[in-house]
Parts: C-alpha cells; sequence; structure tokens
C-alpha cells in the first residue's frame, strides 16, 4: 500500500555521488588541461570522416563544374530596347 523509502534514497544518494564524481572530473581536467594529449581517431571515427567528406568533395567537383559551363549574358542590351527596335 505504502512505498518504503528506501529505494527512493538509494537513488538518490547514487545520483549524488554521480554528480560529485562528475564535479571531481571537471576540475580534474581544468586543472591538468596541459597534460591533456588527443587520442588518434580510431576505425569509426575515420570510416564516419570519410562519409561525410565525400559529398561536400563531390558538392565542390559540381560547382566548379558549373562555375565553368555558364553562359555569360549581355546585360548592357535591355530587352525592352531589342523590342522597341523589332517593332519599328
Amino acid at each position: 500500500m505504502y512505498e518504503h523509502p528506501y529505494l527512493s534514497q538509494q537513488l538518490t544518494r547514487f545520483e549524488q555521488e554521480e554528480l560529485e564524481r562528475a564535479a571531481a572530473r571537471r576540475l580534474f581536467l581544468a586543472e591538468h588541461a596541459d597534460q591533456i594529449v588527443p587520442r588518434p581517431a580510431g576505425a569509426l571515427r575515420r570510416m564516419l570522416q570519410r562519409l561525410f567528406a565525400r559529398p561536400a568533395a563531390r558538392r565542390t567537383g559540381a560547382r566548379e563544374a558549373g562555375a565553368s559551363a555558364r553562359i555569360t549574358v549581355d546585360r548592357s542590351a535591355r530587352p525592352c530596347d531589342t523590342a522597341a527596335v523589332s517593332a519599328r
């Protein structure tokens, strides 16, 4: 009928200990920031970099191809002027 407070007390104590450990870890990392060395990329990170790097390379290649194939338009001749000349 009534719940015993033991379980909620245990969970609260566990969460508080977890928060204390996380705070101690953050403090340690802040104090020793000059000693942190990044790990080399593992197999999964290298694979993800390759997957996400390829579409960007394809897009830049498409942009370069599209830029070389563009047609230049002479903006000095307005369509109104050519229509007026042809109507005379």
